[in-house]
C-alpha cells in the first residue's frame, strides 16, 4: 500500500479525527483502522492510543465485526464457512474469535442453502466442463466439495426427472 501525502505526520488530534471518519461510514476491524492511520501518518504511540480509545467507547469490537461481517457474506455473498473464515482471518480478526462467531453461526443446511445456487449456476447444461467450472466457483467461496457434489448430482436427477415428466 502506498503512503498518503499528507504533508507531514498527523498529530494525535489529526489522527483521532482521522479514526472517528473512517468508523463513521464504515465498521472496521482493528488491523484494518491500525493500518489505515498509519498509513495516513498517525506515531504508532497514537495509533495505539485511539485504538484504545476506540475500543473504550466500542467503536471498534473485533467480536462484534465479526458477527456482522460473517451474517453479511453468509446471507447476502452467499459464501461458505470456509471462505467466511478466509475472509475475517484476512482482516486480522484473531483466531479465537473467529472459532467463536463460526461456531455460534448457524451453517447448518448449509448444502440446503447450496442447491438452488448450483442449479442456478448449471443452468441444465450438466457437461463434465460445466460440472468442473461449477465445482471451482463453489469451492472458491467456501463450500465443501462434497457438498457441491451431492448438489450437482441431485440437479441432474430432478432435471431428468424434469424432462422425462414432460414426454422429451
Amino acid at each position: 500500500m502506498r503512503k498518503k501525502d499528507s504533508g507531514g505526520p498527523l498529530t494525535y488530534e489529526q489522527a483521532k479525527d482521522k479514526a472517528l471518519r473512517l468508523l463513521e461510514f464504515k465498521r472496521r476491524s482493528e488491523k484494518e483502522l491500525r493500518t489505515k492511520l498509519h498509513l495516513a501518518g498517525a506515531a504508532d504511540e497514537d495509533i495505539d492510543e485511539i485504538i484504545a480509545f476506540c475500543r473504550r467507547y466500542k467503536f471498534v469490537d473485533d467480536e462484534e465485526f465479526a458477527r456482522l461481517r460473517t451474517a453479511d457474506l453468509k446471507n447476502l455473498k452467499k459464501y461458505g464457512k470456509r471462505r467466511i473464515e478466509r475472509e475475517l482471518y484476512s482482516q486480522g480478526i484473531a483466531a479465537d474469535i473467529v472459532q467463536s462467531v463460526l461456531e455460534e453461526t448457524d451453517f447448518g443446511g448449509e448444502e440446503d442453502a447450496l442447491f438452488p445456487l448450483v442449479r442456478k449456476k448449471l443452468g441444465g447444461d450438466f457437461e463434465k466442463k460445466s460440472a468442473d467450472r461449477c465445482i471451482r466457483y463453489f469451492l472458491y467461496r467456501g463450500y465443501e466439495f462434497g457438498d457441491i457434489k451431492r448438489c450437482i448430482e441431485r440437479a441432474k436427477e430432478e432435471y431428468e426427472e424434469y424432462e422425462d415428466g414432460n414426454g422429451e
